[in-house]
């Protein structure tokens, strides 16, 4: 019965004053009815969720969820007709770490979300927009167990946060900090200019785009992927994979290095360990010893701490030239230093001589052309001067069938073959070529040879001693050994038969001739000599 019937039950005047309303009248009623419905609703949201009594919900709701201390300087905004917050001054901080910084600070935010696509589950927010994100990652922890209460796979149905979805997320111009295990040791610092992310949940993995600056070597990188679900128990734990492109890193940015890198791979991992496959490509590689530019190429695997930046090489596998060679260690932080030590270990199997030359010395053509094999540990502290100045280099080569492409050097060893053999200098000895061996250290830009040797049919050299790889400054000294003896090595005539003599002075039993040289001056000029009477 409606009540327009009551009434006129009770009043049978009021049968003259209402008529039957017609079904399009009951429909706008109901209508009317509904819309007042829904404004009073609403004005009691507006007073229960009003940006006073909002914003002391959202704390305590981020302070529960993120098991954090959270505040909060301002909000504002309505619900009609569509949801739209705004506010700023949002602070996250890790409870009773006063010694970090906070987790995120957030200068100014943007929410755009409506009434319905919150009602459904999941519950959806159309938009978050931040602007002055600063994210703070703290150290990781390898440790599995845990005493904070929630992690990231929480699937309490009474979560609120559980189900909220963020369909599309931008926080352009992000400062991201990476806070070292170590103490004392700078933080990580990257600039993400760019980031986007879409279907962003708590318990989900999160599409992204973003594209960062690198500080060293100083270049743009974009990358794609997928981050989370977030751990909140451990940050550094969080999970992260994708792909990544990095063009035009400048190596000037490195003390001592030159050229434009560029390099793409994947990686895949939690951000305190993440597993990173590439290639890098560098067409003119050039280090500062006065080199020349040359053509480098790497493919590379390596485990990437995303908690301090420390770098650990599984392996590289490099080409320049003709030559290549593989290395692996590390690139880590060092306590109470600006920058990173790098530590490798590198083989050379098949490699040239010529090549390393080229590398090293800025000359029309090498002194040497060769096959070059090298074992050697490499050391460079994060020193603030040229590589070459600080790097510390360890190790033992060997070069075969080597040759001096000076040909008036070139005839010397030919001679010393020829005299080495006792042979006549009219007398062909065919194509003398060279055997290099030696070990050596590499330190402040100077060489150290503790066993040079030197060979050629006929006759060998023995020598230690120093080059200077900026000066170029020669001081070698050690013995030469020849099969034939001093008279002999003269070729005959009257030097031979005076020779004669002095052939028991220099002849040592199963050792042919022995005589002590050395070699000083410069490398463009070179100066030979016996020293019979020592250094003296």
């Amino acid at each position: 019965m409606f009540p327009w019937q009551v009434l006129c039950f009770i009043y049978p005047g009021m049968s003259r004053l209402y008529k039957r309303p017609t079904r399009k009248a009951l429909v706008l009623g109901v209508l009317a009815s509904g819309a007042i419905v829904g404004i009073v609703a609403l004005w009691i949201a507006e007073r229960a969720y009003r940006p006073a009594a909002l914003k002391d919900r959202i704390v305590a709701l981020l302070s529960d969820e993120l098991e954090s201390e959270v505040t909060l300087e301002s909000l504002d905004g309505h619900f009609f007709p569509r949801i739209a917050l705004s506010g700023g001054g949002l602070v996250v901080r890790d409870k009773g770490r006063t010694d970090v910084p906070p987790l995120l600070t957030i200068k100014h935010f943007e929410i755009r979300a409506s009434l319905r696509e919150l009602m459904q589950r999941p519950r959806h927010v159309s938009e978050v927009r931040l602007k002055g994100l600063e994210v703070h990652i703290p150290p990781g922890d390898d440790r599995e167990g845990s005493n904070h209460s929630k992690d990231t796979d929480t699937t309490a149905t009474d979560d609120p946060m559980h189900d909220v979805v963020i369909d599309r997320f931008e926080a352009p111009d992000t400062v991201l900090t990476l806070i070292p295990k170590k103490p004392n040791k700078p933080p990580k610092v990257f600039t993400i200019h760019h980031l986007v992310m879409e279907s962003v949940g708590r318990a989900h993995q999160i599409p992204f785009i973003a594209v960062l600056t690198n500080p060293v070597p100083k270049g743009e990188i974009e990358t794609s992927g997928t981050f989370g679900p977030w751990n909140i128990a451990h940050p550094a734990r969080t999970p992260v994979a994708g792909k990544y492109t990095f063009e035009h890193a400048d190596l000037n940015t490195i003390d001592g290095l030159s050229g434009i890198l560029a390099s793409q791979g994947t990686f895949d991992g939690r951000i305190n360990r993440i597993h990173v496959q590439g290639s890098t490509d560098t067409p003119k590689f050039q280090v500062d010893a006065g080199g020349q530019p040359v053509p480098l190429k790497t493919q590379f695997a390596a485990v990437v701490d995303g908690s301090d930046g420390d770098t650990f090489l599984d392996h590289v596998d490099a080409k320049f030239l003709n030559t290549e060679l593989t290395a692996k260690g590390a690139v880590v932080g060092i306590q109470g230093m600006h920058g990173r030590r790098v530590e490798l270990d590198v083989s050379m199997r098949s490699g040239r001589i010529e090549d390393v030359l080229r590398l090293a010395m800025n000359a029309p053509k090498p002194v040497l052309i060769g096959a070059m094999q090298l074992q050697a540990r490499l050391m460079i502290p994060p020193e603030k001067m040229k590589v070459l100045d600080k790097m510390s280099l360890r190790g033992a080569f060997a070069l075969s069938q080597a040759k001096f492409t000076n040909s008036s050097v070139q005839s010397r060893i030919i001679g010393l073959s020829r005299h080495g053999q006792g042979i006549d200098s009219g007398a062909p000895v065919g194509d003398v070529a060279s055997n290099f061996k030696g070990q050596f250290a590499v330190d402040r830009a100077t060489a150290a040879f503790s066993s040079l040797t030197f060979s050629v049919p006929g006759a060998a050299v023995e020598l230690a001693g120093r080059y200077g790889l900026r000066s170029e400054d020669l001081d070698f000294h050690g013995q030469l050994r020849m099969q034939a003896t001093l008279s002999e090595a003269a070729g005959g005539g009257v030097k031979s038969i005076l020779l004669k003599a002095v052939d028991p002075f220099f002849k040592k039993e199963g050792s042919g001739t022995v005589l002590p040289i050395k070699i000083t001056g410069n490398r463009k000029d070179p100066q030979f000599g016996l020293e019979l009477f020592g250094k003296k």
